[in-house]
């Protein structure tokens, strides 16, 4: 009988940037839709998540260049928002959580986010 490799999962570690994109876009949810708007944000970005921690491979790297060398994203099921993250050693770094329409790149790049949020209902 043969040996099955396993996956071993990852810690996910949210950063302070990625706490507060979730903690904004679930509020921004709440406040133009309703409560189960959020909340259905809340599940499918929880179910990425562990995704990710199980799969940290899965997401490709973006198509720009970036001084990110290890950065992947991962979009969250039927909504805009994309998980920005690192697969380190231990874990899996989740850097920031964006909505795809906005320019992530610069976002990423040079931290600047003077352009107004966009809300989608989830």
């Amino acid at each position: 009988m043969g040996a099955r490799k396993r996956a071993l999962k990852k810690e996910v570690v949210i950063s302070q940037s990625a706490e507060d994109d979730l903690a904004r876009i679930y509020s921004c949810l709440r406040v133009h839709y309703d409560l189960d708007a959020a909340e259905r944000f809340r599940f499918r970005a929880e179910k990425a998540l562990a995704q990710l921690g199980q799969h940290p491979e899965i997401g490709p790297h973006p198509g720009w260049a970036t001084r990110h060398q290890r950065l992947r994203f991962w979009i969250i099921s039927k909504t805009n928002y994309i998980i920005y993250y690192e697969s380190l050693e231990e874990s899996v770094s989740i850097e920031r959580v964006l909505d795809g329409r906005r320019d992530v790149h610069r976002i990423i790049e040079l931290g600047n986010e003077d352009e107004p949020e966009e809300t989608d209902q989830s």
